[in-house]
C-alpha cells in the first residue's frame, strides 16, 4: 500500500525534527567534550583559584613583614641592621623618629603618672611636684625637638608623611601657639613658644605622634622589610 502525499510530508517533516534534535545533541555533546572548551574552563577556573590565593598571600606577606618588623624593632642586634640598610636606601629618618616617638611616650607616661601621685591630697607646692614640673618641661622640649628634627617643613630629618596627617599637626600647632602668644606660627616652634604648652596640649601632641608613627610603621612593614638584607633574613629565620 503506498503512502499518500499527507503521509510522506509529515514523515518527512518527522525526519527533518528527527535530524534537527540529532544535530542539536550532537551540539551539545560535542560542546560538552571538545578538549578546547574543557581547556578554557579549566584556565577559567585556574585564574579565579590564582587570583583567590594571590589575595590570600598578599595578606599573609602583610601580616609576616608587619610581624617581622615588631621583631627587629625588639632586637638591638637586628635594628641596629635595619638601621644599615635605611641608611643605604636614605630611608633612615624613619626608623629614628619611631624610636624617639617610642622613647618619648614611655617618658610621658612615667612622668603623668608621676604627676598624678604628687598631686593627689596634698597642698601648696612640694619638692616632688618641683621635680615633676622640671620633667615636664623637658617633655615639651622634647616634643618640639622631634616636631623640629622631623616635622616641620625643610626639617633636617623631614619625614614624607601624609599629607592629611602633616596638616592636621600643622593645623593645631598653629593654633595653639597662636592663641597662647598671639603670634603667628610660622612652621618651627622657638624655646619661648614650647615652654608655654601645658599638660593637655603636650598630651594632643603625643596622639598626633603616635598616629604618625603609626603610619610610619607601616611605611617600613610594606616598603623597607620585603627588601632588607639577607643578614636578617638569615637572622629571623634562626
Amino acid at each position: 500500500m503506498q503512502n499518500s502525499p499527507n503521509t510522506s510530508s509529515v514523515n518527512l517533516n518527522s525526519d527533518r525534527s528527527s535530524v534537527d534534535g540529532s544535530v542539536e545533541v550532537a551540539d551539545k555533546k560535542a560542546k560538552t567534550t571538545d578538549p578546547n572548551n574543557k581547556l578554557h574552563r579549566r584556565i577559567s577556573l585556574a585564574e579565579k583559584m590564582n587570583t583567590h590565593f594571590e589575595s590570600a598571600e598578599k595578606k599573609a606577606l602583610k601580616e609576616n613583614n608587619s610581624e617581622r618588623l615588631r621583631y627587629i624593632l625588639e632586637e638591638p642586634g637586628l635594628r641596629s641592621l635595619f638601621r644599615e640598610f635605611l641608611r643605604g636606601n636614605f630611608s633612615e629618618e624613619n626608623l629614628s623618629f619611631w624610636i624617639d616617638v617610642e622613647d618619648f611616650k614611655k617618658r610621658f607616661n612615667i612622668t603623668s603618672s608621676a604627676m598624678a601621685t604628687s598631686s593627689s591630697g596634698r597642698v601648696g607646692r612640694t619638692p616632688g611636684q618641683a621635680v615633676v614640673e622640671r620633667h615636664h618641661e623637658e617633655l615639651v622640649n622634647t616634643a618640639f625637638v622631634i616636631y623640629n628634627t622631623y616635622l616641620a617643613p625643610s626639617s633636617q630629618c623631614e619625614l614624607n608623611i601624609d599629607y592629611g596627617l602633616r596638616s592636621e599637626l600643622l593645623k593645631y600647632l598653629e593654633e595653639v601657639v597662636n592663641g597662647l602668644t598671639g603670634k603667628a606660627f610660622e612652621g618651627r616652634i622657638e624655646p619661648e613658644q614650647a615652654a608655654t604648652f601645658n599638660a593637655t596640649q603636650l598630651h594632643t601632641m603625643i596622639r598626633l605622634y603616635e598616629r604618625i608613627q603609626s603610619h610610619v610603621f607601616r611605611l617600613m612593614a610594606t616598603d623597607s622589610v620585603p627588601k632588607v638584607s639577607v643578614r636578617i633574613i638569615i637572622c629571623l629565620s634562626i
